[in-house]
């Protein structure tokens, strides 16, 4: 799938994204979700348009990449642990 994020306003928790997929514009809305009692937390996907026809006509899959693409990838283990070794030999 050939996708361009454009443009991208926030307004506290939620964040309003323009991109472009295969050569058409949609918009997506998804606002931040922090579970309790863990760490980080991801974007989740509140609605979405094409703004050519007015229409929700992705797959699962195309909506399933493009929240991979926005969503950060954490690894709260190994960037402990990197961030202790950096201490240790600082120390």
């Amino acid at each position: 799938m050939d996708m361009k994020l454009t443009n991208m306003i926030l307004h506290k928790e939620i964040l309003l994204i323009h991109a472009d997929i295969n050569n058409n514009d949609y918009i997506f809305t998804v606002k931040w979700n922090t579970p309790e009692h863990t760490k980080g937390g991801e974007w989740e996907l509140k609605s979405y348009i094409n703004n050519s026809n007015g229409q929700k006509d992705l797959t699962s899959d195309q909506i399933q990449e493009f929240l991979d693409q926005i969503n950060p990838k954490w690894d709260w283990e190994t960037d402990r642990e990197q961030i202790e070794r950096v201490i240790e030999k600082n120390d």
